[in-house]
């Protein structure tokens, strides 16, 4: 940034350049109007010399209001231009003193430092953004390993004490509780690994049977889809996609297991693939709790929930669908969700390449 004593300085060269430029151009003027009258004939040397001391004080008096007003002027120009920059100095040092400064009133973004300063307001702006997110993820992922940790330390205080007798259900209590928090630790670690902003991992494309991947995917939930006696459609058209088998792995898992978590209702929850123009087309659709529509864009930001207190009965930590959303983008697709009343489908695109590119 420019300091006032450098701001002087320059201030200073300049005024006494505008001034050089002035005398300059007014003494040429001066000298060429006697030179030019002094060859006119018939003029007599008295009036020549009138002519010389009038023309000498005029130009004394209009080079001095030029400089004057020209100084005034270029100070004004000067301060409105360095004005910015001096806001940008003070928000720069509140920003490093751990505050967050208002924005810059500064609308001008034709030239570079209007475009400095509409750069610096974004990047303020989402620096903030990014601290609000940080002081929500830290509270709700205090509230996530409190609870299960709390009911770890009652059972076992419980067990400890005699209060209860251990037997299987106990025990496989326990083992849900630590299985919360281990899910939820690897959630995040996952969350980390794909996080949009980092560059650390990047997707490791490779050729995958998509069926052969979501028949991995529906074997792990079968039992449970059985159990909890829900009905599972599973319709993949064959193909060879070139992608990422762990990532898209991950996204199926999430989805597959946010539909039978959350499900409610009677209709048959669907795992449809097939093949469309140059896109090949995932989807998972089943019945659950009805979405608000303001909240369809919101659930893929980090530990949102639509019901935060049945998420947390269920177990789910609000990152399934970020983590999902991250995975899919890398691998230059979408993934959106379409609700209508409790039918929630999220689909995936992903590019149809069978190939490296």
């Amino acid at each position: 940034m420019i300091s006032s004593d450098l701001r002087l300085r320059l201030m200073m060269i300049q005024i006494f350049i505008l001034t050089g430029f002035i005398l300059f151009s007014g003494l040429t003027i001066y000298q060429t109007a006697c030179w030019l009258v002094g060859d006119i004939n018939g003029i007599a040397d008295a009036a020549q010399s009138g002519f010389h001391v009038d023309l000498l004080r005029y130009f004394w008096i209009i080079s001095g209001a030029a400089i004057i007003i020209g100084s005034f002027i270029y100070l004004k120009v000067t301060h409105s231009i360095l004005k910015p920059i001096q806001q940008l100095k003070q928000s720069v040092i509140e920003i490093r003193n751990g505050r967050y400064p208002a924005l810059i009133d500064f609308h001008d973004q034709s030239d570079d430092i209007g475009q400095l300063v509409h750069h610096f307001n974004d990047l303020n702006k989402k620096l903030q953004l990014n601290e609000e997110l940080r002081n929500l993820m830290l509270s709700d992922m205090s509230h996530e390993l409190r609870t299960p940790l709390s009911n770890l330390r009652g059972y076992l205080e419980a067990l400890n004490k005699g209060v209860i007798d251990g037997d299987p259900s106990i025990y496989q209590s326990l083992a849900e509780e630590t299985q919360r928090i281990t899910d939820l630790l690897s959630q995040v670690d996952w969350i980390r690994e794909w996080d949009g902003t980092s560059q650390g991992t990047m997707i490791t494309p490779e050729r995958v049977k998509v069926s052969d991947l979501i028949d991995h995917v529906v074997k792990l939930y079968q039992l449970e889809f059985e159990r909890k006696r829900v009905s599972l459609i599973v319709d993949v058209e064959p193909i060879d996609l070139y992608i990422d088998r762990r990532g898209i792995h991950q996204v199926l898992i999430n989805l597959l297991g946010n539909a039978l978590n959350y499900y409610e209702g009677k209709e048959t929850v669907e795992l449809r693939g097939h093949k469309q123009g140059m896109d090949y087309i995932l989807y998972v659709k089943g019945p659950g709790q009805p979405i608000p529509a303001e909240h369809i864009d919101k659930v893929f930001e980090r530990f949102f929930r639509v019901d935060t207190s049945r998420s947390r009965e269920t177990g789910g930590s609000g990152l399934g669908l970020a983590i999902s959303k991250e995975i899919v983008e890398r691998h230059n697709g979408k993934l959106k969700l379409e609700s209508k009343g409790n039918i929630h489908k999220f689909i995936i695109r992903l590019p149809n390449v069978s190939s490296p590119s």
